[in-house]
């Protein structure tokens, strides 16, 4: 599918859902690259992996997917020809790991050190990795690639979104006044296919009511320098340009 029709859509409601981006074969790939990663820091298993962090920097597989053509023709449109993967982490919702999380927006981005610049807050270190909660316009700049390996139906813990709510900056305090609006769209989407999401957006991910997976490439892609001393974990390139601001 043309990455062109949903990008107006995209921009407007900070979410868009497209099917049928990877085949059978890409996808069974990529189930078989997630359990051959061996369990550590960044890896969590209870029967069988449901969490990976540093996706980056352990598999050659994910880092291919997040700069392949594939996804560039969906990021390239939104971000411009210098956006490049900075993050990729794996989850899967199993019976003994069938987790929820409530309404929030993503916070954090991953960054190679601890340095002291303004604006830049909440420091904490996962599996190794620097984690820090940048200004609200570090998050608008960037988007993120949901990639399903697993049929996501409403009833296997499809995401839940509150379309338009990416362009007001943090929300921490005016998350019931959204939810009253009753704008929550449910974002279900086969295997193979992809939803596209501005970090900022209000989302939700309920428990599954399924015995089987619901697995989940999540890639970050940004575009922008940060300031200072701070870099980026990891910089997959997709685009061909060098530093450019972001359309």
């Amino acid at each position: 599918m043309s990455a062109h029709p949903v990008t107006d859509a995209f921009r407007r409601d900070g979410c868009a859902v497209i099917e049928d981006v990877l085949d059978g074969a890409a996808v069974e790939r990529l189930r078989v690259a997630i359990i051959a990663i061996p369990e550590g820091e960044a890896v969590r298993k209870r029967r069988g992996v449901y969490g990976v962090r540093n996706l980056l920097e352990i598999s050659d597989d994910v880092r291919r997917l997040a700069g392949s053509a594939v996804l560039r023709r969906f990021v390239t449109p939104i971000l411009g020809d210098a956006a490049f993967a900075a993050r990729a982490i794996f989850f899967d919702k199993v019976p003994g790991a069938n987790w929820s999380l409530g309404w929030h927006q993503d916070s954090v981005i991953s960054v190679t050190a601890r340095c002291a610049v303004p604006g830049f807050d909440a420091w904490s270190r996962k599996a190794g990795v620097w984690q820090v909660q940048p200004p609200a316009e570090v998050l608008g700049a960037m988007m993120a690639v949901r990639v399903h390996l697993d049929d996501c139906p409403v009833d296997n813990g499809a995401l839940r979104v509150i379309p338009g709510s990416h362009v007001h900056g943090w929300l921490d305090d005016e998350i019931d006044d959204w939810k009253a609006r009753g704008l929550v769209t449910t974002c279900p989407v086969r295997c193979g296919g992809v939803v596209l999401m501005r970090p900022l957006l209000l989302h939700a991910s309920p428990p599954s009511r399924r015995a089987g997976h619901r697995r989940v490439i999540h890639i970050e892609y940004a575009c922008e320098e940060l300031p200072g001393e701070l870099d980026w974990n990891n910089r997959v390139g997709v685009g061909h340009g060098g530093r450019r601001r972001c359309q």
